[in-house]
């Protein structure tokens, strides 16, 4: 777990909810994480991917785009064919339906933050990661100055950074770190109200990059939901407000993988 940040035990569905109120009136981003031992590192950082080098890091990523633009140039829906010609949104769309990037998913909403955070690792702590983004957008863009190559003339104008321009180089690229969002969006991304972060490098634990930018530890926080309280919690969020998986993954796949938990519950004896 990364210490800079300032935590908070929650320990009941009462406080739980507390805390969802006063994130929803801060608009801070939200990331949910089932076992709050686990660092903000993306999945292609994880497991056996950990060690790879950076250059087959990016081969694979690039595969894995051009394959996901070749199958689902057919289907996709309106707001997925921003895939197919830009290589950042193709990892949004990838990160989305479980394909190993180098992006994690963030919400606007605190309660999808929360359903993230109870679901799925019932013995362990959850987490809720939460920052400023709007003070993010202030202090981000002096990245841009400080590196000038990372913007489309050179020139360091944030209004100007393009993250492919350096996000790919086989080189090490500037320790730069980005917090975006898809406005036209598709709809697992709008069901989440999701947004992203992202590294140009790889191995990069968003919760250092998220410490060393922002200018205090009030900006930043680490709501620790007891792992005692995740079944009552989850429950709530559906009942109060409509919180569930099915309507967090609004699309045949999600909900062919909401269903397939029935089989899990007959394995547990809930059924």
């Amino acid at each position: 777990m990364t210490h800079t940040w300032n935590t908070e035990t929650v320990d009941s569905q009462e406080k739980a909810f507390d805390v969802i109120q006063e994130l929803v009136a801060k608009r801070w981003l939200c990331r949910g994480q089932s076992n709050v031992e686990h660092r903000l590192e993306p999945s292609i950082d994880r497991g056996k991917l950990k060690e790879m080098p950076r250059a087959q890091k990016i081969q694979l990523e690039r595969k894995s785009i051009e394959i996901l633009r070749s199958t689902a140039r057919f289907f996709s829906s309106a707001g997925e064919q921003g895939a197919l010609s830009d290589d950042i949104i193709a990892l949004m769309v990838l990160r989305h339906y479980g394909v190993p990037t180098r992006l994690l998913d963030w919400s606007l909403s605190p309660f999808v933050a929360t359903f993230f955070a109870v679901c799925g690792n019932a013995e362990s702590n959850g987490a809720i990661w939460t920052f400023n983004e709007p003070l993010y957008e202030k202090e981000g863009k002096g990245q841009w100055q400080r590196w000038p190559e990372t913007t489309r003339d050179g020139s360091g104008d944030p209004d100007k950074f393009d993250a492919k321009l350096t996000a790919f180089a086989l080189d090490d690229p500037p320790d730069w770190f980005c917090c975006g969002f898809y406005k036209e969006g598709f709809p697992r991304q709008n069901a989440q109200a999701g947004a992203y972060t992202m590294t140009a490098r790889f191995d990069c634990d968003h919760a250092d990059a998220i410490a060393n930018l922002l200018p205090s530890r009030s900006d930043f926080k680490l709501y620790v939901i007891e792992a005692g309280i995740k079944e009552s919690l989850r429950k709530g969020l559906q009942e109060k407000y409509g919180i569930w998986r099915g309507a967090l993954f609004p699309d045949t796949a999600g909900a062919a993988c909401t269903a397939h938990g029935v089989f899990y519950e007959w394995e547990a004896g809930v059924l």
